[in-house]
């Protein structure tokens, strides 16, 4: 009969039987060297254990002259709230792609740069939204996967317009 032992080697009984009562021996002087370096442990712990309480640490103490010093009062920064509110817009491109394809905006304002594209939600064959709460107007142009730009002059869409556009591409 045949063993898989852990070192991946295939072994017969009889070998590791013969090799049983040198690996209990090594077994055991692990452990009486382990117990002893336990034992020089606990001796040794024990000694450095002194019987005096140990009192928590104490607050730093101050000088009475850094007590009354005056510190400079922190400067105040207040964030200028928005004067205009945001308005849910919409932008709605009139447009079949065709499959596997998807059409990209790219702009200034509400998160949009001219330098990567944000993908538009899909919402029937021919109809591609994007919508968002905007404060400022928002200047953008169509592209196609992000990467062929439509013809013509960018759009600009003013907050909570709701605005439809049918680009060309060359």
């Amino acid at each position: 009969m045949q063993n898989w032992n852990a070192g991946c080697q295939w072994r017969s009984e009889q070998s590791c039987a013969s090799a049983l009562p040198s690996l209990i021996i090594n077994l055991l002087n692990m452990k009486t060297k382990k117990s002893a370096a336990s034992a020089a442990l606990k001796t040794n712990d024990k000694k450095s254990i002194s019987s005096a309480p140990i009192s928590p640490p104490s607050a730093p103490k101050i000088a009475a002259s850094a007590a009354t010093s005056t510190l400079p009062a922190p400067k105040s920064t207040s964030v200028a709230k928005k004067s205009t509110t945001e308005a849910l817009t919409t932008i709605d491109v009139k447009i079949d792609v065709g499959f596997g394809n998807a059409v990209f905006l790219r702009g200034q304002g509400s998160g949009l740069t001219w330098e990567h594209g944000v993908p538009l939600a899909c919402v029937d064959g021919c109809t591609w939204r994007w919508s968002q709460k905007v404060a400022d107007p928002v200047t953008f142009k169509v592209l196609l996967n992000d990467q062929v730009w439509c013809a013509g002059s960018d759009f600009v869409v003013a907050p909570g317009q709701k605005v439809e556009v049918s680009p060309c591409f060359a």
